[in-house]
């Protein structure tokens, strides 16, 4: 009796150390769209205005989930470039490499590329590759000539707790115009489901819990999520802060920016998700936090890194100058920044027409002084000024396109143009009216000028992507005239000093 209870006990001990006998617990801290955020900012909230953001509320509020839980697992999907300075300054060697020491500092496990982390070109992202203390993870990003994956590992295996975790990662399909042209020369990028689906299955095989980052729109994620069989979870790159539970694959978002850090905790037993906790982690940051000192210690260097140039006053905002939706929808309409920016084009080269897409202005000018810091934010991107030459039909056409486009509306100037709801009339038959400095030149639909020619300038990114992405058809001749949009907007208001500009009804929707 003693020898069999004996023989029991052990085997139960066995089992017990291969086959926990409690679900296992791993919570995943998921980040996206840092872009170059790493100090506290202000939002406006319903009681007036709070501070968000930075590095060090980061830090605060993962120290306190990783006091009270264990198994967190912090993946970062990509976009960690391109939005302040600290984005642009070297470190390591490596544009925007702080950003990454961030990652290092907060303990990340795991990151993946995105397409603004190409901004600075191939070989700086490599170059952050290789600083990030984990692995980098990406399966659909290829050589073109050779059919090689871009430096990554597709997927990576984790243990979390005795849980075997396999992470992959995808990018966006429409990666090649999301970047400029000749960054990503040498690209190309696979579709996401088919590469899922190649790998997915071997990696099922080693692992209980599959995590898919997809670089791209939240509806991209449900889509991985319906058609790719045996994975749990899809950590979406979009900044909508969203989430869903499609058939029992958790697809979740976070709003970016560092407004909030995503939050998943999952129950693992025998290779399923047996429940789960989602939330977001709002990082206010006018609260008393209490961040790890290596990571408050490096906010401070990299603030002095940025330096003092970039803190001097160049001019002043009489109110805010803003990027605008239209109301109840994600579509960028006339702004007053698209104004004023559009509008220096012009000043600068003396077009006829100024053309700037609205996805590249970044962030808002608050009234008041306004540094060099200021403007840079609002225009990172180092784009230059390009002149090309378009006729009456083309123009109304390029307006036809954007109005079809919906989102990354162009901002306008030398130029005012109503159009129908796209509800209304068919493409084609949207725009009503072109006025070109008093001068009409569409009248109820009709062109009544189709071969008058007009200089435009616009950025080197849009042009490059003219035909693909903006206008419906490629730019004929285009001159780069090799000046950066972010110097000639703060030559423009060292001479002026004062932005105060207005909606001034050059982009009407007929109701």
């Amino acid at each position: 009796m003693k020898k069999a209870f004996f023989l029991v006990l052990v085997s139960s001990l066995i089992l017990a150390v291969v086959c926990p006998l409690f679900p296992e617990k791993i919570t995943f801290i998921h980040s996206n769209d840092t872009h170059g955020n790493f100090k506290s900012y202000k939002i406006k909230v319903e009681n007036g205005e709070r501070l968000i953001g930075g590095m060090e509320a980061a830090s605060h509020y993962i120290n306190e989930i990783r006091a009270r839980e264990k198994n967190v697992f912090l993946i970062e999907t990509g976009d960690i470039l391109t939005g302040t300075l600290a984005a642009e300054i070297e470190y390591e060697g490596v544009t925007g490499g702080a950003m990454m020491e961030f990652l290092n500092r907060l303990g990340y496990d795991v990151w993946s590329y995105g397409n603004h982390d190409f901004d600075r070109g191939q070989h700086n992202a490599l170059g952050l590759a290789k600083l990030a203390k984990f692995p980098t993870v990406m399966a659909n990003i290829i050589y073109k000539k050779s059919g090689k994956l871009f430096p990554a590992e597709p997927y990576h295996i984790f243990d979390v707790g005795g849980i075997k975790v396999g992470v992959i990662a995808v990018m966006e399909e429409n990666f090649l115009t999301e970047v400029q042209k000749e960054i990503v020369e040498g690209l190309d990028v696979l579709p996401i489901v088919p590469t899922l689906n190649s790998y997915v299955p071997v990696l099922d095989k080693k692992t209980d819990l599959i995590v898919v980052i997809v670089h791209g729109w939240f509806d991209e994620g449900v889509n991985v999520a319906k058609k790719v069989a045996g994975i749990d979870i899809v950590l979406v790159a979009a900044e909508d802060g969203r989430f869903k539970d499609v058939d029992g694959v958790l697809v979740k978002s976070t709003k970016g920016h560092q407004e909030t850090l995503g939050y998943l905790r999952v129950e693992v037993d025998n290779d399923k998700v047996t429940g789960y906790e989602e939330r977001l982690i709002w990082l206010w940051a006018d609260i008393d936090l209490k961040p790890s000192p290596q990571v408050a210690a490096f906010v401070r260097e990299v603030d002095d890194l940025v330096g003092e140039e970039y803190s001097k006053v160049i001019g002043e905002a009489k109110a805010d100058q803003t990027v605008n939706y239209y109301p109840g929808e994600d579509i960028f309409v006339e702004s007053t920044l698209g104004n004023w920016i559009t509008d220096v084009m012009r000043w600068k080269t003396g077009a006829q027409i100024g053309f700037h897409n609205t996805g590249a202005i970044r962030a808002d000018i608050k009234a008041g002084p306004v540094t060099r810091s200021n403007i840079f934010d609002v225009a990172p991107f180092h784009n230059t000024l390009v002149v090309f030459k378009l006729t009456g039909q083309q123009l109304k056409d390029a307006l036809e396109a954007d109005v079809e486009r919906g989102w990354d509306r162009i901002q306008v100037s030398g130029i005012k143009y109503k159009y129908h709801p796209k509800k209304v009339r068919p493409y084609g038959e949207r725009i009503d009216y072109i006025e070109i400095k008093g001068e009409v030149l569409v009248k109820k639909g009709n062109v009544l000028w189709p071969g008058k020619v007009y200089t435009i300038v616009s950025n080197n990114y849009l042009v490059g992507h003219a035909k693909e992405k903006y206008l419906g058809f490629p730019v004929t001749a285009p001159k780069d005239t090799g000046i950066p949009l972010d110097n000639i907007l703060m030559e423009w208001l060292n001479k002026y000093k004062v932005l105060n500009y207005k909606i001034e009804e050059r982009i009407v929707e007929i109701k």
